[in-house]
């Protein structure tokens, strides 16, 4: 992720255009501390006229010091208010593949403008920096790509670690647990989305009528 992905964590004071408030919404879910501070935890909230949700993917503004930069995408994981301070967004990366920086020096080739790697990289960031809520697709297959025209939005097929700047695909066995079944929640979504979760079910549901039936005929 570039250097400018620090800076989004707190809003500098000589921004003007970011007067606008967010506002959680609902009870308290949770309440931990942090040192002396008091951290409230919150399902939702309101920003600019729109409610956002744990697991909502996001634009992000990033604070470019006047660069062009394209706006950062992430997942919100977590949704707080620390001493009624304003909220503050706990939010999971996905890397540009232009932003990936691979091992071997040179930049990962994307299928089009389209493509985000995932990652598990957290980073917290002020509510306020959100410019609108964006649609990304986890696709494990490469048949299963949906057309941009019916279905746009980003694509992932795989995920980035920026520690030991590698990429893995989605269907990759090394994972950790909870990080498999994270990636398995997320395609099934996009597989539901996508209308062709049935056909998945299906072709479980056929084989296991197929193993089922060569235990019958060796039994």
């Amino acid at each position: 992720m570039p250097n400018e992905l620090h800076h989004a964590r707190s809003i500098p004071d000589d921004v003007p255009h970011l007067v606008k408030v967010a506002k959680p919404i609902g009870d308290v879910v949770k309440i931990s501390t942090e040192g002396t501070h008091q951290k409230n935890h919150y399902n939702a909230f309101d920003f600019d006229g729109s409610t956002y949700e744990l697991g909502d993917t996001v634009l992000l503004a990033p604070y470019s010091q006047g660069k062009m930069v394209k706006p950062y995408v992430a997942m919100i994981k977590d949704i707080t208010d620390t001493d009624n301070k304003g909220i503050v967004l706990n939010t999971q990366w996905f890397y540009r593949p232009e932003d990936a920086a691979p091992r071997n020096g040179k930049n990962m080739e994307p299928i089009g403008a389209r493509e985000l790697f995932y990652s598990f990289h957290m980073d917290e960031v002020p509510a306020e920096t959100i410019i609108h809520k964006c649609i990304v697709h986890f696709v494990s297959a490469q048949n299963h790509i949906p057309a941009r025209k019916e279905y746009p939005g980003f694509i992932v097929r795989k995920v980035y670690d920026p520690h030991s700047k590698r990429l893995f695909k989605l269907t990759n066995n090394g994972f950790l647990h909870y990080m498999q079944q994270e990636i398995d929640l997320l395609v099934r979504k996009t597989m539901c989305s996508l209308g062709i979760i049935h056909d998945i079910e299906s072709r479980d549901d056929a084989v296991d009528q197929e193993d089922q039936s060569s235990r019958n005929r060796n039994e």
